[in-house]
């Protein structure tokens, strides 16, 4: 029995290989969420916005839809940051700097019980 894929159907890029510093980093992703990530979570209403590249750590903020959803947690873990693991080698990791709280139209509503 095989095990579930973890992460998004991001499609490889070129032989370039992985990128080694923050700025190289920082252009895949930039590329990754304009034309692969931001088309898929605007199907909910929501975008993921690429503040920075910190020592190998993405730095994002989460808009729309997905700011205040339940589900963000699970979409940024699961999916986004699964997904550039495996592209990115050595990726520190994502931080989001979202402020959840203000999200006025989240896609799922946050559990708060």
């Amino acid at each position: 029995m095989s095990s579930p894929v973890i992460g998004l159907p991001i499609a490889p890029r070129g032989p370039e290989g992985p990128p080694r510093d923050d700025d190289g980093i920082y252009a895949l992703v930039s590329d990754l969420f304009r034309e692969q990530i931001n088309p898929a979570v605007a199907k909910h209403g929501g975008q993921v916005e690429l503040i920075d590249v910190q020592d190998r750590m993405v730095v994002v903020r989460m808009k729309g839809g997905c700011q205040g959803c339940g589900m963000a947690t699970v979409t940024l873990r699961q999916g986004i940051e699964a997904s550039l693991r495996r592209m990115i080698p050595g990726l520190a990791g994502i931080r989001d700097i979202t402020d959840h709280s203000a999200g006025t139209k989240p896609y799922y509503a946050p559990n708060h019980g």
